[in-house]
C-alpha cells in the first residue's frame, strides 16, 4: 500500500471531527429531553453519516453515493468487533486499567478503519476531478 501522509492526516482530522459532531448531536438531543438510551444510537448513526461525508469529500476526494453510504457502516462494524476484542484482551488478560482499554482499541483499529474506509469509498464513489489534489490528477493527454 502506497503511504499517503497527507491523506492519513486528513483521515485523523476527519475522525476527530466525527467524534465532536457525534457528541454534539448527543448533547443536543439530551438538551431536547430525549432519553440518553435513545440519544446515543441516534448520535452514533448521525456520526456514521457525518464520517462518510467527510471521509468521502475531504479525506479521499470523492463524490458521495447512496451505495457508498449504505456500505460504510461495515467499517464501524469491523471497528467495533476488533475494538471490543482489544479492550477485552487488554483488560482481562493483560491487566490494563479499564479506563485505558478504549484508548488502546482506538490505536489498534485506526489502521483497519483507514484501509476499510479507503477501500469502500474507492469502490463505491466516483472521483471528483475538481476536488482531487494536484498530486492525484492524471496528466492531460496530448
Amino acid at each position: 500500500m502506497k503511504f499517503r501522509a497527507l491523506e492519513i492526516t486528513r483521515f485523523i482530522v476527519a475522525g476527530g471531527s466525527t467524534t465532536v459532531f457525534s457528541y454534539a448531536v448527543y448533547l443536543g438531543l439530551l438538551h431536547l429531553s430525549i432519553a440518553y438510551i435513545v440519544a446515543y444510537p441516534i448520535s452514533f448513526l448521525a456520526g456514521i453519516i457525518w464520517s462518510y461525508c467527510v471521509n468521502t469529500r475531504y479525506v479521499f476526494r470523492r463524490r458521495p453515493t447512496l451505495r457508498g453510504l449504505m456500505a460504510f457502516p461495515l467499517v464501524y462494524t469491523a471497528q467495533l468487533a476488533l475494538g471490543t476484542a482489544v479492550v477485552y484482551i487488554a483488560v482481562s488478560a493483560l491487566g490494563v486499567p479499564a479506563w485505558s482499554g478504549p484508548l488502546l482499541a482506538i490505536a489498534a483499529t485506526l489502521p483497519l478503519t483507514y484501509v476499510m474506509s479507503r477501500w469502500i469509498i474507492g469502490r463505491t464513489s466516483s472521483s471528483s476531478p475538481s476536488a482531487l489534489d494536484s498530486t492525484d490528477r492524471k496528466a492531460p493527454r496530448q
